[in-house]
């Protein structure tokens, strides 16, 4: 497991409005780090899911935050941000990892 830190937040559109989502530096690279899970007996917190804009083969990802605000002009559902699955459309579009290894102390 990795410690990281907040890196900063995002405006979103979602659901009608706009949220503030906190975004994460983690392998050299922005992920968006929509839901935080607590483990009280340890003090950690953790992301549930990371999600990024998927690269295409052969390109990496900038490491700063300034290709997360692609999701500004792509607005994503939702689900994509809670539940755990990505839908068909979008398999091409965004990369999620699910439970990543990484945590911040509370």
């Amino acid at each position: 497991m990795e410690e990281i830190e907040i890196a900063g937040q995002v405006m979103l559109p979602m659901g009608g409005g706009v949220v503030t989502m906190d975004y994460v530096n983690w392998q050299n690279r922005s992920w968006l780090a929509p839901v935080w899970i607590e483990d009280i007996a340890s003090g950690q917190i953790r992301p549930l899911r990371l999600v990024a804009p998927r690269m295409a083969p052969g390109f990496s990802a900038p490491p700063g935050p300034e290709l997360l605000h692609t999701f500004q002009q792509m607005p994503l559902p939702e689900s994509l941000y809670q539940q755990g699955h990505i839908p068909a459309e979008l398999a091409n579009l965004v990369m999620v990892v699910e439970n990543p290894p990484v945590f911040r102390t509370a």
